[in-house]
């Protein structure tokens, strides 16, 4: 018998009121809802000829696809191309590269008046909005974000996959220490390795132009470019002081702990390291 990721469908609304979206919220429960960017000029005016028009000469980083398995980060920068350049390949063809966190905002500041935040009983952090390029078969290796803050990813000109776990699952998710990433390839899953991947519940959901996203504080996420598109995340720290404390302990394992453990052992004697602790606390 096949094995298979054990995914059930995420829960969709055309609309959410303030009150109902904070039922969401209340459950650290995932939601697709397009009510959120419903009256966004920036759904009609994003497009790829937009973004050559204003700023295509511009060079931005390109990270590949490839499942990182020497312990290099997965906010790793392997090359540089002209914006323009790099639209035009993943409009037309399926590719591996992806724009990761690249703050398009310092080059289009205007970009900031085509979308507004939502009243939804949330303070957003309105000066670290993030957009997201990537080519069709284009992936993000499955992690959680290191602040635990809720994110909204809205999708633009295209398909995403995403696949999501609640936090609850970190250690049958093989989490690696110190890290909010694991080595575990939702694109194609080792169940002889990871066995456990069969039975531990997630959700999937696939975006479409206009719809956006909740994915809660602490949620891991797998996102597949089905189609080469482009998405805008916003986020807010959670309402929880605990969850902001834990955010903040995050990172300072992220940044200082593990760089350092890094340095002394070498990137891939510590990344084969870390992969044996994962697995030995699923065992237990």
């Amino acid at each position: 018998m096949t094995r298979q990721l054990n995914l059930q469908p995420i829960e969709r609304h055309e609309s959410l009121s303030k009150e109902q979206f904070k039922l969401f919220l209340q459950q650290n429960k995932p939601v697709v809802f397009r009510s959120f960017a419903k009256e966004w000029p920036a759904l009609t005016k994003w497009t790829y000829d937009y973004f050559k028009q204003k700023q295509g000469d511009i060079r931005v980083p390109i990270q590949e696809g490839d499942f990182a398995t020497s312990g290099r980060s997965y906010l790793s920068e392997s090359d540089k191309m002209r914006f323009a350049d790099y639209l035009d390949l993943i409009a037309t063809q399926p590719t591996q590269k992806r724009m990761f966190l690249f703050n398009i905002f310092k080059f289009m500041p205007q970009l900031c008046e085509d979308f507004n935040y939502p009243d939804l009983g949330i303070t957003f952090a309105e000066k670290h909005p993030f957009m997201f390029f990537g080519g069709e078969t284009s992936f993000v290796d499955m992690h959680f974000d290191v602040d635990l803050s809720h994110v909204f990813l809205t999708q633009f000109a295209g398909k995403k996959k995403i696949i999501l776990y609640a936090p609850e699952y970190s250690t049958q998710l093989c989490r690696h220490p110190l890290t909010v990433a694991n080595n575990i390839n939702l694109g194609k899953p080792d169940f002889d390795r990871y066995p456990q991947l069969a039975t531990v519940p997630g959700i999937e959901a696939n975006l479409d132009h206009g719809d956006t996203i909740f994915m809660p504080s602490g949620y891991w996420h797998y996102v597949y470019y089905t189609q080469g598109s482009f998405s805008l995340s916003l986020r807010a720290q959670s309402h929880l002081l605990p969850k902001r404390l834990e955010g903040y302990y995050n990172i300072f394992k992220l940044v200082v702990l593990d760089r350092q453990l890094t340095k002394i052992f070498g990137a891939k004697r510590w990344y084969s390291l870390k992969e044996k602790m994962a697995l030995a606390r699923v065992k237990k």
